[in-house]
């Protein structure tokens, strides 16, 4: 009987973690059917209540990282296999140990609000990472919902992370409503997932309800993915060929009403031999159209390379150079990094320039929040399978902290969103010979509490987590102690 009763169990462990493994690899990555993440962890969290630890580790390390096989194709076009596995094993391994502080809260803790330890040590795991990572906060499943305009607007007010606790707290609070026969308990339950959700939401409607209180400003996007291959160019005849067809471009985006009109990342290669050639055709373009350009030019040279941005304004002359504070790793070893922020003033809006991964940082892109900046340029280059998520990694970025973001990708997206991260318009740049997109836009206000408090949420979520491992240490040693005296 024992052994029947063990067989139905390890069938159903394998169950829930093909289930669960499965709903992740769906509904994550780079494409999905994203609403399917809200119930992706529900299988594993059930069954972790009827397995012992070692099992529930097995268990939830099997279906994180069987959802996370959708990533491997494209980790192994940029990372040698065992980095892209270490993208792989060390957030199932985290998962694994979430699910395993769940399991014990509920089962030998008992309290009514123990199925919070899967929302905090998520949450709690994601924030840390995006300290340590190399690819900032590129890893949350938060960005998933980056669609979902009522429920990302509470990035305002937490980042990224109070997403993250929602998406984390409504599975653990339906599979703690699940396992307890109790009433009390499963209505508390449900009380407070509820809760903690629809008052998110309900935030989220409020807030996309409040009219824009700035004049709207029109701009302009450009990009050519037929050029791209003279990224690395040092033969001056073929980049001045791409510059002057960027040029052609500036000057449709100023005929079409665009004030300010953003050029890819690394559009073209430039040597000293050349580039001021090259920059003053791009003047020459600004000053006739009288348009701000910002340009991402990719400085080659005999020590440091220089991924940078260049502002020319209106009257042709430069206004300033910022360079990318976030080289790619291995990509882009050899790279000069920036090391501060690039703010500027046009049509009396305070903006800012920042170039394409940096928008993977959010610590350092709240110090645009925190400049009262109304609206970001942000020169790009996507990987084209990951167009659709880079670009909404860099609109939850806007709505963190309350400005508007003008994005130029070549192989990729090219999109214009106000502050509360709605597309005002979008299109590909992938195999194009030349797009463009413009919109008229309402700068935000860039202040937000989140851009003015920072990370106040993950680090409550720290604290609250470093307090329940005291308590648990200290009942555990306590039952020890005990034990021993007896």
């Amino acid at each position: 009987m024992k052994s029947s009763s063990a067989t139905s169990k390890y069938a159903l462990a394998v169950l829930a973690a093909l289930a669960s493994g499965g709903l992740y690899f769906f509904s994550t990555g780079l494409e999905g059917v994203r609403p399917l993440v809200w119930i992706a962890p529900i299988p594993v969290l059930l069954i972790s209540l009827r397995l012992t630890r070692s099992m529930t580790f097995i268990v939830a390390f099997s279906a994180y990282v069987l959802g996370g096989l959708n990533l491997v194709p494209y980790l192994l076009r940029l990372a040698p296999p065992l980095v892209a596995a270490a993208q792989l094993l060390i957030p199932g391994t985290a998962f694994a140990l979430v699910t395993i502080a769940f399991r014990d809260a509920i089962m030998k803790f008992g309290h009514r609000l123990s199925f919070l330890a899967f929302p905090i040590g998520w949450t709690a795991y994601e924030f840390l990472l995006s300290i340590v990572s190399p690819h900032g906060s590129a890893g949350s499943i938060a960005y998933t919902q980056s669609s979902f305009l009522p429920l990302i607007q509470i990035a305002s007010l937490t980042g990224i992370s109070g997403i993250t606790f929602i998406l984390t707290l409504v599975p653990a609070g339906i599979a703690s409503a699940i396992h307890h026969r109790e009433k009390g308990f499963r209505l508390f339950a449900i009380l407070i997932t509820v809760f903690v959700a629809a008052g998110s939401i309900g935030y989220g409607w409020i807030r996309l309800s409040t009219p824009a209180t700035s004049d709207s400003i029109r701009v302009g996007a450009a990009a050519i993915d037929s050029t791209v291959r003279y990224f690395e160019t040092t033969v001056r005849v073929e980049a001045i060929g791409v510059v002057n067809a960027y040029a052609r471009l500036v000057s449709q985006s100023a005929e079409n009403g665009a004030a300010i009109v953003v050029l890819p990342e690394k559009f073209v290669g430039v040597t000293e031999e050349y580039e001021a050639e090259a920059l003053n055709i791009l003047r020459t373009a600004a000053a006739e159209q009288k348009v701000y350009v910002v340009a991402g030019f990719n400085r080659l040279g005999s020590k440091n390379h220089r991924n940078m941005a260049i502002l020319i304004s209106p009257d042709g002359t430069i206004g300033g150079e910022y360079d990318k504070a976030f080289p790619i790793p291995g990509i882009e070893s050899g790279y000069k990094r920036g090391e501060k922020i690039f703010l500027f003033d046009a049509k009396e809006i305070t903006s800012g320039i920042a170039i394409c991964k940096d928008l993977d940082f959010p610590g350092w892109i709240r110090q645009y929040g925190q400049a009262g900046v109304g609206a970001l340029y942000v020169p790009a280059w996507d990987f084209r399978t990951d167009a659709w998520l880079h670009s909404r990694m860099a609109i939850l970025r806007g709505v963190e902290n309350g400005f508007a973001v003008v994005r130029a990708a070549n192989e990729g997206a090219l999109t214009i969103t106000d502050d509360r991260g709605r597309v005002i318009s979008e299109t590909s740049s992938i195999g194009s010979s030349g797009v463009l997109i413009f919109a008229d836009v309402h700068p935000g206000s860039g202040r937000t509490i989140y851009g003015t408090g920072g990370e106040w949420f993950p680090i409550s979520i720290l604290v609250v987590l470093l307090l329940l491992l005291i308590i648990s240490a200290r009942r555990i040693f306590g039952k020890r102690s005990s034990a021993a005296t007896a």
